[in-house]
């Protein structure tokens, strides 16, 4: 796009909402995130039938997607791997250069 940014509306159940981006993968990102909304919201309105406001379902889904983004945060950090390598590396330098 350019650099130039665009507004797009994407729906989240009843919804439509505007969304500013500056790129076609960012689009495409945004598309998908709100197409894995919608889905889980049918998915938790299936599961839960009864609950005291429509209200419900959307905390669901938001803490759902926080616990997902907290714990593959969680996974991705590489800085233990990271140090046990630089501590081989310290190990085995001198070997190699003997």
């Amino acid at each position: 796009m350019d650099g130039q940014k665009l507004t797009i509306h994407v729906p989240i159940a009843q919804l439509s909402l505007p969304m500013t981006i500056s790129s076609t993968e960012q689009e495409a990102t945004v598309r998908k995130a709100a197409s894995n909304v919608n889905q889980q919201l049918i998915a938790v309105r299936e599961k839960y039938k009864k609950v005291p406001n429509e209200l419900y379902y959307y905390a669901m889904v938001m803490l759902n997607s926080e616990i997902r983004a907290i714990t593959a945060e969680t996974k991705s950090d590489a800085t233990p791997i990271l140090d046990i390598l630089r501590d081989l590396e310290t190990e085995i330098r001198p070997l190699i250069h003997k």
